[in-house]
């Protein structure tokens, strides 16, 4: 079942040997999400490859347009935030995106599994409808989104949901030629930094 098209991924950069802290303080904020009966799920991963290493993405997905503004507490959630995340870190961005089911395979919601690929591809303007013309949709859970605000456009995400590392190297994932850049890299889930999230 595909549920709202709308989702919202965000990076968090720990400051340099504060880790430990950081992950402590982001766990204590979830607890506030948790008494503040947050009906949205948030998805929490540590790049493990990639240029933004040690970084930590987080996500909520499957939202319609009026859920995304009605988020619980907006101003509770800020002052939690400063009290136990931003001493220990700074925010990196935030992208609002799309869910694009014609070019995916999914429902728009990833599998909590260990791994994802999260792919980044950067176009031409002018570029988007050539690029989506040639996603050819995976035979295995392949979720792609377009941004449409917080980064440069167009730009599209694609998050590959996999149990290992060689479950994601085991596969071949071709993208269309033209593209003006891609990035790939490798997330870890961390299932105590998520909330509302069936880990398997």
């Amino acid at each position: 079942m595909i549920q709202g098209p709308y989702a919202r991924i965000s990076v968090l950069r720990p400051h340099d040997g504060d880790t430990v802290d950081f992950e402590a303080g982001y766990i204590r904020h979830l607890e506030w999400h948790r008494q503040a009966k947050d009906p949205w799920s948030w998805y929490g991963w540590t790049v493990w490859a990639g240029e933004r290493q040690r970084c930590f993405v987080y996500a909520t997905f499957g939202h319609s347009a009026a859920e995304m503004d009605n988020p619980v507490d907006p101003a509770g959630d800020e002052r939690d935030n400063i009290i136990n995340v931003t001493p220990h870190g700074h925010f990196a961005g935030s992208a609002l995106c799309e869910y694009l089911p014609a070019l995916s395979h999914g429902n728009g919601v990833p599998t909590p599994t260990a791994r994802v690929e999260l792919t980044t591809v950067d176009l031409a303007h002018g570029a988007e409808k050539q690029f989506e013309a040639a996603i050819q949709p995976s035979e295995s859970e392949s979720l792609w989104y377009r941004v449409l605000a917080g980064g440069p456009v167009p730009r599209y995400l694609r998050l590959r949901p996999r149990p290992t590392l060689s479950a994601l190297l085991a596969e071949k994932s071709e993208l269309p030629e033209g593209v003006a850049k891609i990035t790939i890299e490798i997330l870890s889930l961390r299932p105590a930094m998520c909330y509302g999230v069936e880990v398997r």
